[in-house]
């Protein structure tokens, strides 16, 4: 118990020095584990679990000006990269890929219509309730609705979720920028190869930080997550909220969500799988 006591508080020093954070990057293990349900026999799983959380580097690119159409091209324009991908490991990205988009897939379900015939995705819909009970900014509620969804994958859906993010994004092949870079870069030229790699990089750093959390056992993953959230809250939004306030606010978007979470997952799995398969 000391040493693991000893592993946490320095594991949270490194979280938390480790420079700015983003909005953005907290689904990504709900969308690994959709693409794992979705291709289950789909080899290497490195690179599927990859390829379903890379669209989201579209977020972290520093000079807009250098890829104006990022987050379309990422999550509307080019989400199909089968064709031109080359070997088992590029393949793999690309079906990872394949089921994050918001035209069908999995950030659809998410962002824009679930349950079918609502003006709104979950994640919205739970945040705008989450938003309304606890005066949170919409926006940063949205983030803390995806964290409560991961948090609640990983404890009653698959234990090992932390650790195959952390993985994923640890191990993840150079194949896979190589494949967006072949595409994106050389063949539609929507833009050039230093705004591409810097944007994957920061993505690559962020989300580390993100699994190192969501890999500790509870409730320790909780709290680092809810001192990210505090620090996000702060540099993002100039929300002052302490990490206790945030990790009630947290267990209120856990209970708002355990009910019927599973659900919305399932139903884009089944969406995504009609689809593809």
């Amino acid at each position: 118990m000391k040493n693991l006591c000893n592993f946490i508080t320095i594991l949270m020093f490194i979280i938390l020095i480790l420079g700015p954070l983003s909005a953005h990057a907290f689904n990504s293990a709900a969308h690994l584990y959709i693409a794992e349900q979705v291709f289950q026999e789909c080899t290497p799983q490195i690179d599927l679990f990859y390829g379903s959380i890379a669209p989201d580097l579209s977020l972290y690119v520093a000079k807009s000006e250098k890829w104006p159409t990022s987050f379309e091209d990422t999550h509307y324009n080019f989400i199909d990269l089968r064709s031109d991908a080359l070997g088992f490991t590029q393949k793999a990205f690309a079906w990872g890929w394949l089921t994050h988009n918001e035209v069908w897939g999995a950030d659809y379900y998410a962002h824009i219509e679930y349950p079918p015939g609502n003006d709104k995705g979950y994640v919205i819909e739970k945040a705008a309730t989450l938003s309304t009970q606890t005066g949170l900014d919409p926006e940063f509620a949205h983030y803390v609705i995806e964290v409560a969804i991961d948090l609640l994958l990983k404890k009653k859906d698959d234990q090992k979720l932390g650790e195959k993010l952390l993985l994923a994004n640890l191990l993840r092949s150079w194949e896979d920028r190589n494949l967006l870079v072949r595409i994106l870069v050389w063949k539609e030229k929507r833009t050039d190869w230093l705004t591409l790699a810097t944007a994957e990089l920061t993505f690559h750093n962020l989300l580390n930080r993100y699994a190192m959390a969501l890999v500790l056992p509870s409730p320790y993953d909780n709290n680092f997550l809810a001192a990210l959230g505090a620090k996000l809250a702060l540099e993002m939004y100039g929300i002052e909220v302490s990490k206790e306030e945030l990790l009630k606010i947290l267990e209120t978007a856990i209970t708002l969500c355990e009910g019927d979470y599973e659900e919305a997952i399932n139903f884009a799995i089944a969406q995504i799988q009609n689809r593809l398969l």
